[in-house]
């Protein structure tokens, strides 16, 4: 019996523990169902925070959605959807329950559903423990090429394509870009950026870095690990020359271009960790800047110097700032719209700000008064006051010494596009005492020629060409927008410029405005003056009054600025006589009569002893200096009568006693004159400027070696209508010759102009080896120019002859048949003007010479001219065709 009874048992008691479990689930299933439901709702708060991290990942830049995050979200999607039906079946059952239903049948469907909600429970419980600790985003590696947001370009389709020519030209490894501020440097680097998402090259990566002024080296560094993705926890506690090594690393391997915003000095890209020496692989480096002195110092390959818009493009782009609707609204607005963007001066900074300003106006009154705003008082714009003039002031400010600054400001005196002689401003320069700490006159001089050249590179000046120029080393000229900016800034300081064009009649009333300007310009033919009793303007220093049809000034006008220092009544034609009240201009410093018609200057002038320039240079009269004028002008430095018909012999008496004497400029009319010159050495070496003119009676012209020695600063020699000079003779002294390494010769003459003499040829130019100009004109019996048939082993030997030769030009010559009779270098040509040279067949060029010729202008109605002459051969030939332009 025990043998079966013991295996009832076993089943009996198995029986009993399944119905028990089954019981269980049946008895648990109400609480089972409130557990899983709560745990429902905390999944679904779980996956909402989950998502909502993702998101916001998402919308960090330079990361992603996990896989692992939108699996698990998928998961708890689904497994949502499962538990609802689950819940919804419980709630079912219970109510069943409810209702009194023990069926066998009813109680196990009600013990499977509560096994599946125990299930439940542990499969939700295990999304809710990996929700907490999904990632949700991971760390993509950033684009090789950033795409910069700009607007459509207008006018820069040349430059662009001019700038990515040496970009694709692996030989120019640093590219400069520079200009004034304003005039789209920037844009046009963020151009050359996205250039390189638009087509295939072999650059890894571009990277765009901001310098600005304040140069941060640890900025800079942090940008380009930031653009390789380098985690800031591996760098941030890193010195600047540890990062620097991380990034020399980093870029040993790579092909990368560096493009560098607003660079305002050299930037020591080796403290970055940019090394050319240990990049193989190549590199490209382009930046901005507003210097072309630091394309210098980075060591620019190529410099691209931007200059604003041509006159078609600014006005594209000030139309589109201004919109169609508004120039539609009126049909005056297209004209008066013309004429504000010329105010602009082609300035994309200023087109951009001033279209904007107007994009509301559609009343032609309104622009009336901006044109009027613009001209007469631009700073009252007040856009012009807000954006423009603070962003072009940083590079005034930026100016190395006061100095810099103040000649900067004094440029704004001159009227819009105005070409500025160089020689008249360092002159003005030095009257207003601005170039006092230094020795003597030339010293000044150099320092102006600096400060000239120091402005031109930062972009505050620009070369110009003179009215009857054809190159521009003798002159420079304002930006329209810097010149106003500048009145702005001196207004600032409390040294207002006040200048005025085609003013008309000024009053005592109008004087009046004067008191609180400290320099007054006026110009144009309207001006007259109308002034009954003086006007005390106390603070006046400087007065221009040029171009205009006046015969003489008024008495008062000098009563009442007593304090004037600087006075400069040049290019008046009319200009016949002063009054005498300009004696008690006793603090004047500075006085140029030039180019005037003055027949006499006042005895008075005699008063004025602290006067250190007077110019009276291409008077257009016979002019009477009363005896003892000169020699009472105790604090003269320069004095110059060039191309002024005076009675030199006197002048030349009085100079000599001048003790402060250094810079003269004289005009010899007869042999007497250049006799007396002769015998006072110390004028010889002051001299810099000499005309000979129309000395009738001289047939040759004899100068020493000891003369020439003597006249070191000469620079400037004119000869003209001397119709019977045959010769220039260089006489050597006891056998002296020619040495290379010392030249016994004029040794700063730089300009040369002759016209109307009898020479045939100029073979004495080869003992001026550092001539610049040569000007040429209406000498009949020229045939040569060098008239030497020298060998290239000679040319070596001897004076480099035409070696630092710019420009030449040839007028009204019939007879002249040669220029040198072989082919020289002429490395520094640039221009050549020919006219009325018929005789000429071969100029002295052959495929290596003048490679830095920009024209051959001919003159004239002969347009067969130029396919007469003569070659070396036709690789000759070829290479000037494309300099010859016919005027």
């Amino acid at each position: 019996m025990a043998d079966w009874v013991s295996p009832i048992l076993d089943i009996v008691t198995r029986l009993w523990d399944c119905t028990a479990n089954h019981a269980q689930n049946i008895r648990d299933l109400q609480d089972n169902l409130n557990s899983l439901r709560d745990l429902k709702r905390e999944l679904e708060n779980i996956s909402k925070d989950v998502e909502g991290r993702a998101d916001f990942a998402e919308q960090q830049q330079y990361s992603a959605r996990t896989n692992q995050v939108n699996g698990w979200l998928e998961s708890v999607q689904l497994k949502l959807k499962e538990v609802d039906g689950i819940l919804q079946k419980g709630d079912e059952d219970i109510q069943q329950k409810c209702l009194g239903s023990c069926s066998p049948r009813h109680c196990c469907t009600t013990y499977k559903l509560g096994k599946q909600v125990s299930e439940e429970i542990d499969v939700v419980t295990k999304l809710i423990e990996k929700g907490s600790s999904v990632v949700v985003a991971d760390k993509v590696p950033r684009p090789m090429i950033d795409e910069m947001p700009m607007e459509k370009t207008v006018g820069m389709d040349s430059m662009f394509d001019e700038v990515w020519k040496c970009v694709e030209d692996h030989k120019a490894r640093i590219i400069g870009l520079y200009g004034m501020g304003g005039v789209g440097k920037t844009t046009l680097l963020k151009k050359l950026n996205n250039k390189f998402l638009e087509i295939s090259h072999n650059f890894d990566v571009v990277i765009w870095v901001v310098v600005s002024k304040e140069v941060k080296l640890e900025k800079i560094q942090e940008t380009i690990l930031n653009k390789f993705g380098i985690s800031k926890e591996m760098w941030i506690d890193k010195s600047e020359e540890e990062k620097a090594a991380q990034i020399l690393e980093i870029l040993r391997n790579k092909r990368f271009v560096l493009l560098l915003d607003d660079l305002w000095d050299r930037l020591d890209l080796s403290k970055v960790g940019v090394s050319f020496s240990n990049n193989q692989n190549g590199f490209k480096i382009v930046f901005t800047t507003r210097s072309g002195e630091v394309c210098g110092q980075m060591e620019a390959n190529a410099r691209f110097k931007l200059n604003g818009l041509l006159k078609e493009a600014a006005l594209n782009l000030f139309q589109q700032k201004v919109g169609e609707d508004v120039l539609n609204s009126h049909h005056e607005l297209p004209k008066l719209a013309e004429i504000v963007a010329e105010e602009c001066d082609g300035l994309p900074l200023a087109l951009v700000t001033i279209g904007r300003a107007m994009a509301s106006r559609t009343m032609p009154e309104d622009w009336r008064y901006a044109i009027q705003v613009l001209k007469s008082y631009p700073s009252q714009f007040s856009e012009m006051g807000k954006y423009v003039f603070p962003s072009l002031r940083f590079s005034y400010d930026s100016l190395s010494d006061d100095t810099l600054r103040t000649c900067f400001l004094y440029c704004s005196i001159f009227p819009e596009d105005h070409n500025i002689s160089k020689r008249e401003l360092i002159e003005l320069w030095i009257g207003e005492g601005f170039l006092d700490d230094f020795d003597n006159m030339y010293e000044a001089q150099e320092r102006g020629r600096f400060i000239i050249n120091s402005l031109k590179l930062a972009c505050l000046l620009e070369g110009s060409y003179g009215k009857y120029k054809s190159y521009e080393e003798d002159y420079v000229k304002m930006h329209d927008v810097l010149r106003d900016m500048a009145h702005w800034v001196a207004r600032e300081h409390g040294n207002e410029i006040l200048v005025k064009e085609d003013i008309g009649l000024i009053t005592s009333q109008g004087i009046g405005r004067w008191k609180e300007a400290a320099r007054v310009s006026l110009h144009g033919n309207s001006t007259q003056f109308l002034i009954e009793s003086p006007v005390v303007c106390p603070r006046v220093q400087t007065i221009f009054v040029r171009g205009s049809k006046l015969v003489t000034l008024p008495g008062t006008l000098f009563q009442s600025i007593r304090t004037l220092e600087v006075l400069n009544l040049s290019n008046n034609k009319n200009l016949r006589e002063l009054p005498v009240e300009i004696g008690a201009l006793i603090s004047l410093h500075y006085l140029n009569l030039s180019k005037t018609c003055l027949s006499k200057l006042p005895i008075e002038v005699k008063n004025l002893t602290q006067l250190r320039i007077l110019l009276l240079d291409e008077v257009w009269n016979h002019i009477i200096i009363p005896p003892g004028v000169i020699s009472s002008l105790s604090s003269l430095e320069m004095y110059s009568s060039f191309h002024s018909m005076i009675d030199t012999k006197l002048i030349i008496e009085e100079l000599e006693r001048l003790e402060k004497i250094t810079d003269v400029g004289l005009t010899f009319s007869s042999v007497s004159h250049d006799l007396k010159f002769m015998s006072f050495p110390k004028l010889q070496s002051c001299i810099t400027r000499l005309s000979i003119s129309y000395c009738i009676e001289l047939h040759s012209l004899d100068i020493s070696c000891s003369t020439m020695r003597r006249m070191e600063h000469l620079e400037t020699l004119s000869i003209r209508g001397c119709r019977n000079l045959r010769e220039v003779k260089i006489c050597f002294e006891n056998g002296e010759r020619m040495q290379r390494s010392e030249p016994n010769c004029f040794r700063n003459l730089q300009k040369l102009i002759i016209s109307g003499c009898a020479m045939e040829n100029l073979t004495w130019l080869r003992y001026i080896p550092r001539l610049q100009f040569l000007y040429v004109i209406r000498c009949k019996k020229l045939e040569e120019i060098i008239a030497w048939d020298f060998g290239y082993s000679e040319i070596e030997e001897a004076v480099e002859i035409f070696s630092n030769l710019k420009e030449v030009s040839l007028r009204s010559l019939p007879k002249l048949k040669s220029i040198c009779r072989r082919a020289m270098p002429f490395p520094s040509l640039r221009d050549i003007t020919v006219r009325s040279c018929q005789s000429l067949r071969k100029l002295p060029f052959n495929a290596q010479s003048a490679k830095s010729l920009k024209s051959i202008n001919f003159e004239g109605d002969d347009r067969d001219w130029w396919d007469k002459l003569e070659w070396e051969d036709e690789a000759t030939n070829l290479a000037f065709t494309s300099k010859f332009q016919v005027r």
